[in-house]
């Protein structure tokens, strides 16, 4: 049975005080609370058992009220008509957040035996959320990690976009988000246990909460996705002293997979050049195993005209950047908007498998380049670079807005991911074909919420049939 988006932010379950140890002002949302909230503001509240505690993909991050502000009647044909003055437009408030988002999409895109758990916080405001989107129960995100700040505020995010649904300015109020208690986290972990296989993190999360989660993942067994979200909060994961610059291969790496676009891209390496992580002896020796070669970029270079991005991928360096950062997070989906995806992956030359792979030192294929290096410091496997191109998917119809389109990519992916460890699937990631296939379906679901009103588009269900 369908509920609303606002009887899905109060299905939070009854749990004690000791279960979270923060301070006076946090408080799990109890059912008895909602329900009195509930009973006035005409929501009803889901009960949920302790006997489903074990979940799948647990998503630490942002849940927001999004306010999308569509300028009309041609107030942009010049910059003089429309700032520093009031514009005419459609105004829309609807559920939102980065870390709502992908477990959104990660719920709709999964099937309906896989558990996806958001962890977040609201304040109470979150309860007048309007019953804007219905969520079918087989394809609801668990909100049960969900905890009501008393005297906090949600966290809300206003997008200004031109008639054609393009993004003109942004404000985003995450204050409450960023500061995410730690205790909450580990509590939400430990109450997991080590069932989750994959843990999404959105990067609007301060820098303790972050490495908090990272840890936690990591405890549990569980490999890390994150989201960047923009490019100064996708800088702080460079940042983190006790998992980050310490985590590289062949160790777990700080994040197994990162999904920017080209700007949070630039932003990173830029970040890690200033911080001087390109500087470290242990970063040289993953490099130096690598061991490209003018040949390799020679690839690049020819792959990147035939599939008509030379300019970001050549020019620019987005595949020498991304290269650079492998170490520190090995499987890197760069979203370049019309011009489609670019993956750039380190793996293990035992995992690498697809039609494309060749016995050689280079392989070479439509829009793929494949470069076999060597071991990292003379132990372990040889290593492999894997680029690969994706075509953009060809938006048919109105784009209404970008909000939500790169959380509907990660969603699906995460998803995707999610569902191949749960059938013994380790490897997927250095599996080409497959990869291939992933990206193919969340940039389906990318253009699906293109054209929908939503955050994140409902037709997204219908991708699994």
């Amino acid at each position: 049975m369908g509920v609303g988006i606002a009887k899905a932010l109060s299905a939070i379950e009854n749990r004690t005080d000791d279960e979270i140890s923060s301070s006076s002002a946090v408080q799990p949302a109890n059912t008895s609370t909602l329900a009195t909230a509930a009973k006035s503001a005409s929501l009803s509240v889901i009960q949920r058992s302790h006997e489903n505690d074990a979940a799948d993909c647990l998503i630490v991050g942002a849940i927001a009220i999004d306010l999308t502000c569509d300028l009309t009647h041609g107030v942009l044909d010049k910059q003089s008509s429309w700032i520093h003055t009031s514009n005419p437009g459609a105004i829309h408030r609807t559920p939102g957040g980065v870390g709502f988002n992908v477990c959104l999409a990660t719920a709709y895109a999964s099937s309906p035996d896989t558990t996806v758990r958001m962890i977040s916080a609201v304040g109470p405001d979150a309860r007048d959320l309007p019953a804007a989107l219905n969520l079918a129960s087989a394809t609801s995100p668990d909100l049960s990690g969900v905890i009501v700040i008393d005297d906090g505020r949600t966290a809300q995010y206003i997008a200004m976009h031109d008639r054609n649904g393009d993004l003109i300015l942004a404000c985003a109020d995450m204050a409450l988000v960023e500061q995410l208690s730690p205790a909450h986290i580990k509590s939400e972990f430990v109450r997991a246990g080590k069932s989750p296989f994959w843990v999404g993190v959105d990067a609007n999360l301060d820098q303790e909460p972050l490495s908090t989660a990272i840890l936690c993942a990591r405890e549990a067994g569980a490999k890390v996705l994150l989201e960047p979200t923009a490019v100064m909060k996708a800088q702080t994961i460079l940042q983190l002293s006790d998992v980050g610059v310490t985590s590289l291969l062949p160790n777990p790496p700080t994040v197994d997979v990162m999904t920017p676009n080209s700007i949070e891209l630039e932003g990173l390496f830029s970040h890690a050049r200033d911080l001087g992580l390109f500087e470290r002896q242990d970063w040289w020796d993953v490099v130096d195993a690598m061991g490209t070669t003018t040949e390799f970029r020679t690839a690049i270079a020819w792959m990147a005209r035939e599939c008509g991005i030379l300019g970001p991928v050549v020019e620019k360096g987005l595949v020498q950047m991304a290269v650079h950062l492998l170490p520190f997070m090995p499987n890197l989906f760069v979203k370049m908007g019309e011009l489609g995806v670019i993956t750039v992956q380190l793996a293990k030359e035992s995992e690498v498998r697809g039609r494309m792979v060749g016995s050689g030192q280079l392989s070479t294929g439509p829009g793929f380049v494949m470069w076999r290096g060597g071991k990292i410091r003379g132990q372990g496997e040889n290593m492999c670079i894997l680029v690969r191109h994706h075509p953009a998917h060809k938006v048919t119809g109105e784009i209404v807005s970008v909000t939500g389109a790169g959380d509907s990519f990660a969603g699906v992916l995460l998803s995707e991911l999610v569902a191949a460890d749960k059938r013994g699937d380790k490897s997927i990631l250095a599996d080409v074909d497959s990869v291939a296939r992933i990206v193919d379906r969340a940039q389906r679901a990318a253009v699906l919420t293109l054209r929908s009103r939503f955050a994140i588009s409902p037709e997204i269900k219908k991708l699994k049939e």
